[in-house]
């Protein structure tokens, strides 16, 4: 079940692009995508393949969070540090339901998968507040994404 924290490769992510002075390349910015859960059952293991259920017809296409803006904010949250964005899909003319919300960045899991090169990775995942959308319902959708470090 998709949750408000890191996924095993967020956190490897998380800590080599906070922790490791010598080898810190901060990301400035980071993907976000809707799927459903509800089929998808994303756990703290799963990586981006796990997602079968991404919208992908229409306008649709993932929206990116750049984590240098005004845009992103800090907040405590049931005593855990959350960082919120708010990005803005267009839905015209997509099909599909989705009822959660993914996180990605491609980095290098050389501790988690053991890669030598660069994929696309799962960061984190979310339920969205509004429960299971119809996307065929929407022309624009407005998804607050948030990650809690605890």
């Amino acid at each position: 079940m998709a949750t408000d924290g890191y996924s095993d490769l967020g956190e490897e992510w998380s800590h080599k692009f906070t922790l490791r002075q010598d080898t810190i390349t901060r990301d400035t910015s980071l993907e976000v995508l809707l799927y459903d859960d509800s089929t998808d059952s994303i756990t703290d293991s799963d990586d981006i393949g796990a997602i079968t259920t991404e919208l992908s017809d229409g306008n649709y296409t993932r929206q990116t969070v750049n984590l240098d803006s005004s845009d992103v904010s800090l907040s405590v949250s049931s005593g855990n540090i959350r960082a919120e964005a708010v990005v803005t899909f267009d839905l015209t003319n997509t099909t599909g339901t989705f009822d959660a919300f993914g996180i990605v960045n491609d980095f290098q899991s050389d501790i988690v998968l053991s890669e030598s090169a660069s994929n696309p990775h799962l960061i984190g995942t979310g339920l969205n507040s509004g429960g299971s959308q119809d996307a065929s319902n929407f022309e624009s959708f407005e998804q607050t994404i948030r990650i809690d470090l605890n």
